[in-house]
């Protein structure tokens, strides 16, 4: 199994945090990056396998793996997305494609997640080639990556959804196993030829898998189980919650 973290985007929405480092660098409070808060969840999670893509400002995560990798006891890879500028992160996980010829898991380069997230997300069973986590909540916003379902399955995923069809918020990562990894490796492939495309999300390649009659099934957590890093309210909130509902992603406790 092999983790890919989608890091290669400039985060302007974060700046002047983001004006001279990676998005994933950012700190979140108790001298903790997003990043090093995913590789905890991870090894926690008994993972030892990461591929990042990164592009701005990749030098300096290419610097701070160093020292995670001996303290975390993890293999991570750095892959460079030089196009970063000028696409968005579907042809970051393009350019992962090499990590798909075992089963994998996708995660956003600015999510922080509880460990069983992920433990609970690898639980599940290998019947379920293809599986998303997703979040309920009372109500949804424009920017929440939106899904339909119909039963366990999803249908489509899309931040374009109407908020009051919502039936959850895909949280940026899905797990792809056996035949599945060739599917997604040979749509992203496909979908990269098109410069239509250049400008979407990758989770678009899945609701291309959906169309093909591909079950997407979903691993449904609860919404004080993670954040999404994109705005600086959202940096705010979590530092305050650092010690409370998100600690564990620090302390180590589940």
């Amino acid at each position: 199994m092999k983790i890919i973290i989608l890091a290669a985007g400039k985060g302007e929405r974060l700046w002047p945090l983001t004006r001279n480092t990676p998005k994933s660098l950012v700190h979140i409070g108790n001298g903790m990056t997003i990043l090093e808060t995913q590789l905890q969840a991870i090894a926690r999670a008994g993972v030892s396998d990461v591929v990042i893509v990164g592009g701005y400002r990749v030098e300096q995560i290419e610097a701070k793996i160093r020292v995670y990798r001996e303290e975390m006891n993890l293999n991570i890879d750095v892959v460079f997305n030089p196009f970063f500028h000028l696409s968005n992160n579907l042809v970051s996980l393009w350019f992962a494609k090499f990590a798909m010829e075992d089963d994998f898991i996708v995660v956003n380069g600015d999510d922080i997640f509880k460990a069983h997230v992920l433990q609970g997300l690898l639980e599940q069973p290998r019947s379920k080639e293809i599986c998303a986590v997703i979040s309920e909540k009372s109500a949804y916003d424009d920017d929440d990556m939106k899904v339909r379902k119909e039963g366990e399955c999803l249908t489509h995923i899309s931040k374009k959804i109407p908020l009051d069809e919502a039936a959850g918020e895909s949280i940026g990562m899905i797990r792809v196993l056996g035949k599945a990894t060739n599917a997604v490796a040979a749509e992203l492939e496909s979908m990269v030829r098109n410069p239509d495309n250049l400008g979407i999300f990758w989770l678009e390649a899945f609701n291309a898998l959906i169309s093909q009659d591909w079950e997407v099934w979903t691993h449904k957590i609860k919404p004080e189980d993670w954040a999404e890093m994109d705005f600086h309210p959202d940096i705010d909130i979590v530092r305050q919650r650092l010690d409370a509902s998100l600690a564990d992603i620090v302390s180590g406790d589940d």
